[in-house]
């Protein structure tokens, strides 16, 4: 019971690694707000959790609004008066099937072509092609949403000297993704947010840390083709991708009070894909 009595709000909580940190946390003693854009993802979410607590409060909210975002941290103090650990985990992929399946033959025809002795004649050509609509909303789900929620919580745990905040990166932001360059800009943008949160607010008992996951096998992640995970995988030293799991137990060690003296730092599950 790692994170008895204390209060937990994730971001994204509806499916996948969002959800899979909400239960980790319900169960080692939290009470969870749950925030989605999708409100039956936050149902389902909660259903799961009623096994370890009914404590969990659902809160609906695009963290892309920071209207929204205030009305969400209203809810959580009206229920709970206090808000210990935050998740920034919302995300998108802003992807469509002909997107996903443009990714997958670009991929397929570049392996072709490499292994049969190249040259290399099929390009990814994403930055011409990509609209500032697209841009724009990667970097305001990701980037701005972190910042929205960020600051609505400093508003909380500076007043009562402690925290834990956790932003939610990609080995996309250390790697770099040639196929969707805004989305490796936005998990940047919040790794250096970061580092400068951690040394802003470490004197008053609240700490900022970043994860940094390699390949997890998440809704998101499940259009791609067997070639591309297959490759993924390949290149990943331990030779498998990650669960949801795995990420959860990171957020879980961020979390826990008794690690306090880590702060500004990023933690990646993902497999030795990425070594710094």
């Amino acid at each position: 019971m790692k994170l008895k009595g204390r209060v937990a709000l994730v971001t994204g909580g509806g499916s996948g690694i969002g959800r899979e940190i909400c239960l980790t946390f319900a169960r080692e003693g939290a009470s969870v707000a749950v925030n989605d854009i999708n409100a039956q993802g936050i149902k389902e979410t909660i259903q799961q959790m009623s096994e370890f607590t009914n404590q969990a409060l659902a809160v609906p909210a695009d963290v892309s609004d920071s209207g929204q975002v205030r009305k969400m941290f209203a809810a959580v103090l009206e229920r709970y008066g206090t808000l210990d650990v935050l998740v920034n985990n919302a995300g998108i992929s802003e992807v469509n099937d002909q997107d996903v399946d443009r990714l997958n033959r670009t991929f397929e025809a570049q392996l072709v072509e490499m292994i049969s002795g190249g040259p290399i004649k099929t390009y990814w050509e994403t930055t011409q092609n990509l609209e500032d609509e697209a841009w724009d909303r990667m970097l305001k789900v990701h980037l701005y949403g972190t910042f929205y929620c960020s600051r609505e919580a400093l508003k909380i745990m500076e007043a009562k000297g402690y925290g834990r905040i956790i932003n939610m990166s990609s080995i996309a932001a250390t790697e770099g993704l040639e196929a969707a360059p805004h989305y490796a800009a936005a998990k940047a943008g919040m790794l250096g947010f970061t580092r400068s949160l951690a040394r802003e607010v470490g004197m008053r008992g609240i700490t900022a840390n970043a994860i940094a996951p390699g390949y997890i096998e998440t809704p998101m992640t499940a259009p791609l083709s067997k070639a591309l995970r297959a490759a993924w995988i390949m290149n990943t030293p331990v030779k498998k991708s990650g669960q949801p799991k795995d990420v959860a137990l990171a957020a879980l060690y961020l979390a826990d009070e008794q690690n306090g003296f880590v702060t500004g730092q990023i933690i990646s599950p993902c497999g030795g894909w990425w070594m710094p």
